[in-house]
C-alpha cells in the first residue's frame, strides 16, 4: 500500500549536501539473501568511525513509527530505495513510497542505501553516483528456504499475507517464480558488475570470514576503523546478536539448510532453474 507524505525539504537536505563527508554507499540484494546482514554491517561500521548519516531517520515520517504494529526489522532506520525505469524512490518497507525529487540531495543526507531492485535501464544512472556499490548474493536454495520461513512471521502476515501455512507449502507454490527472479536479479547484477563497478559480497564466505570481510569493506569505503573497533563491531553481528534483536528476521543464518525442507525432486528443480547462474557466479554445484 504506498502512502503520500511531504516531500522532501528542500532546505535540509541542501544543507545536508554542504556538511556531508561524503556520498554514500549503495548495497544491493535479492530478498532474503543477506540483505539485513550487510545494512547492519555498514551501519555498524559508519557508527563505530562517527560517520552515519540517515535521510529517513531525521526525516518526519518518525512520528509514525508506531503506526504499523509488527515491522520486524528497523524499517524506520534504514535508507532504502525502489529503481525503477520511470523514477527513484525512498521508502519505508512498501508502507511508504515517495519519488526522490533531488537524488544529491538525498544521496548526501544518507551514508548507505539499500536497495532490492532489479537492474534496470534507470540503474545505469543511478549506481555511478554511488562511489562504492555492493551486492550481495547468497545460494538461491537457501534464500528460498528463509523466506518460507519468513512468509510465517507476525510482521508477514500481517502486511504481506501468503496463502501458504508452512513452509512447505510456499517452497511447493514459489519454487519457480522464487529462484526465477533470484536468476534476474543477480545475473543482471554479476554480468554488469565491470560496467557498473559493482563489487560481490558473498554471504556464505562473508558468515565465514566475518573479521577480513569488515576489514576489507571498511578499507574500501574509507572508515578509519582500528582492531579493536572492528572486533567490537564483529562483536555485534554475530547470529545470535541479531536474531536477538530481530528474531522475526533472523532465524538461523547458515548454509545448506534446504536440504531439510526441499524435497530431492525440488532440489532438483532449483538447481535446473538457478544451477547455470549459481556457476556463473562461482558457486559449486
Amino acid at each position: 500500500m504506498w502512502e503520500p507524505m511531504a516531500r522532501i525539504d528542500e532546505a535540509a537536505t541542501a544543507t545536508a549536501v554542504a556538511t556531508a563527508s561524503a556520498a554514500p554507499v549503495l548495497h544491493i540484494s535479492y530478498v532474503k539473501s543477506g540483505s539485513y546482514f550487510l545494512w547492519q554491517t555498514f551501519d555498524a561500521l559508519f557508527r563505530a568511525a562517527g560517520q552515519k548519516r540517515s535521510f529517513v531517520q531525521s526525516h518526519p515520517i518518525q512520528q509514525k513509527r508506531g503506526c504499523w504494529p509488527e515491522f520486524s526489522i528497523e524499517q524506520f532506520d534504514i535508507d532504502q530505495i525502489l529503481v525503477q525505469d520511470e523514477a527513484v524512490y525512498w521508502q519505508v518497507e512498501m508502507q511508504h513510497v515517495e519519488p526522490i525529487r533531488d537524488l544529491g540531495a538525498y544521496l548526501a543526507a544518507c551514508s548507505h542505501v539499500w536497495t532490492h531492485s532489479f537492474l534496470c535501464e534507470r540503474s545505469w544512472e543511478v549506481y555511478p553516483r554511488f562511489p562504492f556499490v555492493c551486492c550481495i548474493v547468497r545460494d538461491p536454495r537457501d534464500a528460498l528456504v528463509s523466506m518460507a520461513h519468513f512468509v510465517q512471521t507476525p510482521f508477514m502476515r500481517r502486511y504481506h499475507p501468503h496463502p501458504s501455512r508452512a513452509p512447505e507449502e510456499y517452497v511447493a507454490a514459489e519454487l519457480d517464480t522464487f529462484l526465477g527472479d533470484w536468476v534476474r536479479h543477480a545475473g543482471d547484477h554479476w554480468r554488469a558488475r565491470k560496467a557498473l563497478d559493482v563489487e560481490f559480497v558473498f554471504y556464505e564466505r562473508m558468515v565465514a570470514d566475518l573479521p577480513g570481510h569488515l576489514r576489507r569493506l571498511a578499507d574500501r569505503v574509507g572508515l578509519p576503523l582500528d582492531a579493536a573497533q572492528l572486533a567490537a563491531v564483529a562483536a555485534g553481528l554475530g547470529i545470535d546478536a541479531m536474531k536477538q534483536k530481530n528474531p522475526q528476521h533472523v532465524r538461523k543464518g547458515g548454509s545448506g539448510g534446504f536440504r531439510d525442507l526441499l524435497t530431492p525432486a525440488q532440489q532438483e528443480r532449483a538447481l535446473a532453474i538457478c544451477g547455470p547462474t549459481m556457476r556463473e557466479l562461482g558457486y559449486e554445484v
